[in-house]
């Protein structure tokens, strides 16, 4: 209820109880109101002390008991003496309180809600920039002796083929003699691939094609390990006792 609409109906009020009753006094009037409107004297003392002494420190009246006394200056309801006057009731300080903190709330709401989008965005954008980078990475290429990883790009002087984890982890370009393992013990299957170019052999730990020329590799045979394989190398471990 507005306060200045409250203000005006006590004042209408006690002109209304003045032309009526013989003594003036608030409490003869106060007395007088009560009689009529079955509102306690006390509460409409208290309405002439805030409205009409403009005192501080009085408290808010309910709604009950403006209705009344818009009921004893002869109207339906505060909303009825409203309508009828053509005035426009606004929010008491408590209900304006109430509705700023919720639009704070709200407010606060809406930042909350931007930042979690935005946070969003920087999450998947750097997902993105990981997965490009990642994707940067996705070929590789030979390296005397082993493949490695690099980056996808044109124009290198490297031969880069699509990345193979299988390949890249165990292809290999060894030294053998009579020592290495050739042949699986129990199932017999060659364990070394070779090239043979020009009478000069070339071995590898994996089947499949050349890593430079993309030729196919052979897998050994006893006979070529008879033929080709030296006694040993130059390496300690390779001598034969």
């Amino acid at each position: 209820m507005n306060e200045e609409n409250i203000n005006e109906i006590v004042e209408k009020v006690f002109q209304k109880a003045k032309s009526i009753c013989s003594k003036k006094s608030k409490h003869a009037l106060s007395k007088h109101i009560a009689e009529s409107t079955f509102v306690s004297s006390r509460t409409i003392e208290r309405l002439y002390d805030k409205y009409l002494d403009k005192k501080e420190g009085v408290g808010e009246q309910n709604e009950h008991t403006i209705n009344v006394l818009c009921q004893y200056l002869g109207y339906d309801s505060y909303a009825d003496y409203v309508k009828q006057n053509g005035l426009y009731t606004t929010i008491s300080n408590v209900e304006a309180q109430k509705n700023d903190k919720s639009k704070v709330g709200k407010d606060d709401y809406r930042i909350w809600k931007v930042l979690a989008v935005v946070s969003l965005i920087v999450v998947v954008g750097l997902i993105l920039g990981l997965s490009e980078k990642h994707k940067e990475t996705l070929c590789m290429t030979w390296k005397t002796d082993h493949f490695e990883k690099v980056a996808c790009v044109a124009g290198t002087n490297e031969s880069i083929i699509p990345l193979d984890e299988v390949r890249l982890r165990n292809f290999r370009k060894v030294e053998v003699d009579l020592i290495t393992d050739f042949f699986d013990e129990t199932t017999q299957m060659p364990l070394i691939w070779y090239y043979k170019s020009g009478g000069k052999m070339e071995y590898y730990t994996a089947p499949g094609k050349h890593p430079i020329n993309g030729k196919t590799l052979k897998e050994i045979t006893e006979h070529m390990v008879d033929t080709y394989v030296p006694l040993h190398t130059y390496k300690k471990n390779s001598f034969v006792e």
